[in-house]
């Protein structure tokens, strides 16, 4: 009967920590097509309402992702890989030409700095929804990101 509830407790705590642990799968992203120097900032998001209500703090910055980084990089390609778990994300990249934070646009709101998003889908005039652009990760994924 003892190794029957020490069993039971292995298994428990086994499950436990599996449901606070989930696997990691590896998003390898290659960005191409940089224009100049800047900051690369690149956002992963998994919850559409976060993506698709441009939820920002007081500095104007968009806020609600899941990942988020900034690497000062070169004109030419740039490639990372981060580790999530399985999910639906939707990838969001800025070039930050001017050091700012945040993207500029020109006197009619057309982006003057360059981005690029997980879709492959070429949406004009308007960014894309969560559900246009989102991909579902559960492996090992590599995705190719063109910035505009």
């Amino acid at each position: 009967m003892n190794k029957f509830f020490l069993v039971l407790i292995l298994f428990l705590t086994t499950e436990l920590i599996s449901q606070n642990n989930p696997e990691l799968f590896e998003l390898k992203l290659n960005i191409s097509n940089i224009e100049s120097s800047g900051n690369l900032m690149i956002a992963v998001w998994s919850n559409s309402d976060s993506w698709d209500n441009n939820m920002t703090n007081s500095s104007g910055q968009r806020t609600g992702f899941d990942y988020g980084f900034k690497e000062k990089v070169q004109k030419g390609n740039f490639s990372t890989t981060i580790n999530l778990p399985k999910g639906t994300y939707f990838v969001s990249i800025l070039l930050d030409e001017n050091f700012n934070n945040i993207l500029d646009k020109n006197f009619i709101g057309i982006p003057s700095e360059q981005y690029g998003f997980s879709t492959k889908k070429q949406i004009r005039f308007r960014k894309p929804k969560f559900d246009e652009g989102s991909i579902e990760f559960f492996k090992n994924t590599i995705l190719n990101i063109e910035l505009h």
